[in-house]
């Protein structure tokens, strides 16, 4: 005599399955995380994925289909930060830095691995002291995604010597919400701010204009990542 299992009772089946799954792989990354195991290395040459001038320039190295460590350089100054490991081909956004003085930089990144049953969260890496540290602050926390590629491509930032712009274009509308970041020496964007430092927010439609004339002096706007060979080694 063959057993029927109801459509009801399969479907509760598959949804054990899937959760054992998950829970499995989360904690499999635990205990990788944990042992902190070498990273594998790439032999794929550094590549240049945005440039500001002729001597500050972000580079991503060793990675593996354009997603592995960046760094920023300003080569005057001897500067070269570690930022982190980031995937700037899945950032499809727009960054402009137009800060001739040069102490604050940008470097926004998408997180695939950050999207629960709550939405994404995704982050900007930002310095103020001319590359030599960053620090974190989500971008997204009030505009929940499930899908940070594609909701990337309606972000834009927009970095001065004194503020950060960062541009969030609605889907159904034309106008765009801006958030305004106080760029200062040492400020803790997660933080509130001091009393005589102030952000701000307004929709771009009740100020026309006033983005007008800002670009990166190299004339880049986006991250450009190009995926080469590449072999591995431990």
């Amino acid at each position: 005599m063959k057993r029927r299992i109801v459509p009801g009772l399969a479907a509760l089946l598959a949804l054990t399955a899937c959760q054992q799954k998950w829970v499995y792989e989360a904690e499999r990354n635990q205990r990788i995380m944990a042992t902190n195991p070498p990273r594998a290395t790439y032999d794929v040459p550094p590549q240049v994925i945005y440039r500001i001038d002729d001597h500050r320039f972000i580079t991503l190295e060793n990675y593996n289909h354009c997603a592995g460590n960046t760094w920023y350089n300003e080569t005057k100054q001897g500067v070269r930060t570690n930022v982190g490991v980031t995937w700037p081909a899945g950032f499809k956004g727009k960054l402009i830095i137009d800060d001739p003085t040069g102490m604050n930089v940008a470097i926004p990144k998408v997180s695939t691995n950050l999207c629960g049953d709550r939405g994404c969260m995704n982050y900007v890496g930002y310095s103020t002291g001319g590359g030599r540290t960053f620090a974190w602050v989500q971008y997204d926390r009030n505009n929940i995604s499930f899908e940070s590629v594609e909701s990337s491509m309606l972000y834009a930032f927009i970095v001065l010597s004194d503020r950060m712009y960062v541009l969030k274009r609605e889907r159904y509308s034309n106008d765009t919400y801006v958030t305004q970041y106080p760029l200062v020496s040492g400020i803790d964007l997660n933080k509130p701010y001091p009393e005589w430092i102030r952000g701000d927010s307004f929709r771009a439609s009740n100020r026309p204009g006033f983005l007008s004339g800002f670009r990166t002096p190299s004339g880049d706007d986006h991250y450009v990542c190009v995926t080469p060979p590449y072999r591995t080694s431990r």
